[in-house]
């Protein structure tokens, strides 16, 4: 955050301490040295004993709909958030007041100007959605009659966005410095990925650039599409697509025949997205689903979708099979391998948490359990200093999912059945003569082309060598504070210096009685006072504030 944003955004800081102070969180505020007793008076204490995780979905609640967003997409960081608070913040919904239509109406007008009324000859004022970020409003395209559904954005949802995240992050790295119980947790990191999932949200043209890649690579549009987009006449704000009449499939009322046949084509979909395809819905819940009167799935909402690489996909199948036969050594082996970064882990300890994750299920496993065991293991390998890819969880988010709703169709619905084929398609295709053929010629090229550049690499290193212009980098690893620290009181020093000269000076002018005078006095050397009077006030603040005074 900038110098003093905070301040500029007070209101809504006033709000967002007043509500973490009613849920029983003043004790925080007070150790990043803000005040907790001087909002008393705006909080009404609440003193019913809930844990800590209901605690804090409740301050999501209250601080309103940029925030259950929060919540939501929190859930998608099992990795650096305990599993308690992820269960708690699954139960957040968009339960949203739509926009007045009168107010939803300017971000139609920003988007086609003097073309809305020549695009569409009407639109439904009552919203058929509602969301944190947008409503979905029935329209009719005046070119062809069609009926569309139209996203729209929410008027000056990013600015809101913008500053909810900036006083958040201002927050996180407060507490990631002043706090160490909040210290493994990486809270700056948790507001980075927020930060990415809500800007990607607001660009409609990402979402509609998913649901069309996915109507290019589906192979059975006969059993499972997207909506159509309308891409002419979306934007980055508004998104218009086809009109697809359906029901959630937890409430459909079909023979057991027809459920089954749903659950199976649906669930073969899904897994062709991750394994063959791998670019897949990320949250398929019946909320983001429809089945259409002649029994056809509809997956809606592309605003979250996952990517998987060749690689990353081949590492999962090898996950996986390492989670089925409960080979500790290997899993802690593949983690390593798929973890974002270099940094050292302790694989003793990482193995001994693996074991625990898969004593908690006991015995054998299997891909009923895949979901839920890999979501478990993804906090463990970030509890170890393991960055797992967000795809990965996006994954194992969106296979749990999918099983509910299985299950909300089909009881008898197996994952292991359905996701066999395309494990066993993948692990062929993987070890195919073709495939191991190309990496070979891949690794045989990457080898020539490094041979081909070392020769010119060494000249170069030998040169600067010549030249004495070779130099070591030191890293100092848990050095921040101190630099920090340093920096501050130097801060300070050359401000007092200023300080001391602004008065000494002040003084000398007071002496002359140089025009204009104020008061009797030269008013350049009472504005020098003043000034001066300002600046120590300043230092006297940021004394109590970082707690220098104790």
């Amino acid at each position: 955050m900038k110098p003093f944003s905070l301040y500029r955004d007070a209101v809504r800081a006033k709000e967002i301490v007043t509500v973490l102070m009613r849920h029983g969180f003043g004790s925080l505020l007070d150790q990043i040295n803000i005040p907790a007793s001087w909002f008393d008076r705006f909080a009404q204490r609440r003193e019913d004993p809930l844990t800590p995780w209901t605690r804090i979905r409740m301050v999501l609640e209250d601080l309103g709909p940029t925030f259950i967003k929060i919540g939501q997409i929190l859930t998608t960081r099992p990795d650096i958030l305990p599993p308690a608070l992820i269960d708690e913040l699954k139960s957040l919904r968009d339960q949203v007041r739509p926009e007045p239509f009168e107010s939803i109406s300017r971000t139609l007008k920003d988007a086609f100007g003097d073309e809305l009324e020549n695009t569409f000859s009407s639109i439904e004022p009552e919203p058929i959605g509602s969301g944190s970020i947008a409503q979905v409003h029935l329209a009719t395209l005046r070119s062809t009659g069609e009926t569309v559904a139209v996203k729209i954005q929410r008027p000056d949802i990013k600015p809101a966005l913008t500053s909810d995240l900036e006083i958040l992050g201002w927050l996180a790295r407060e507490l990631h410095e002043r706090v160490d119980t909040y210290r493994p947790y990486n809270l700056p990191a948790v507001v980075d990925t927020l930060k990415k999932g809500l800007l990607s949200e607001l660009d409609f043209e990402q979402e509609a650039r998913n649901a069309t890649l996915f109507n290019a690579r589906n192979p059975h549009p006969e059993k499972v599409f997207a909506p159509r987009v309308h891409k002419e006449i979306s934007s980055r704000t508004v998104l218009v697509t086809e009109h697809v009449d359906g029901i959630p499939p937890d409430q459909i009322d079909a023979p057991p025949d027809i459920r089954r046949a749903l659950v199976e084509y649906g669930g073969a979909s899904v897994f062709h997205q991750m394994f063959a395809v791998g670019f897949f819905h990320a949250d398929p819940h019946p909320g983001n689903i429809l089945v259409t009167p002649d029994h056809r799935i509809c997956f809606l909402d592309w605003g979250m979708a996952g990517q998987l690489t060749r690689r990353m996909r081949h590492d999962l199948a090898d996950l996986l099979a390492a989670v089925a036969s409960s080979d500790v050594e290997r899993i802690a082996r593949r983690a390593i391998k798929m973890m974002d970064s270099n940094r050292m882990v302790n694989e003793q300890q990482l193995e001994m948490e693996i074991t625990q994750v898969l004593d908690r299920y006991g015995g054998e496993l299997n891909l009923d359990d895949a979901g839920s065991v890999i979501l478990d293991l993804i906090f463990v390998f970030g509890s170890n200093g393991i960055d797992v890819a967000r795809d990965y969880v996006l994954l194992a988010k969106a296979v749990l999912s999918l099983e509910k709703t299985g299950d909300a169709l089909d009881p008898t619905f197996s994952i292991v059945s359905t996701a066999t084929p395309f494990l066993t398609a993948l692990t062929k295709e993987r070890w195919a003569p073709d495939s191991l053929l190309r990496n070979l010629v891949w690794k045989l090229e990457e080898s020539l082309s490094c041979l081909n550049a070392l020769p010119a690499d060494a000249l170069r290193l030998i040169r600067r060598i010549e030249n004495e212009d070779i130099g070591i980098r030191l890293h100092h690893r848990g050095l921040e504070d101190l630099n920090r620290t340093l920096n501050r009181s130097a801060n300070r020093l050359v401000l007092a210096i200023i300080i001391g000269a602004l008065i000494m000076g002040s003084s000398m002018v007071i002496t002359t009685g140089v025009q204009p005078l104020l008061w009797g006095f030269p008013a350049l050397g009472i504005l020098g006072y003043l000034i001066s009077m300002v600046f120590g006030f300043w230092i006297i603040v940021d004394i109590f504030r970082s707690g220098g005074h104790r």
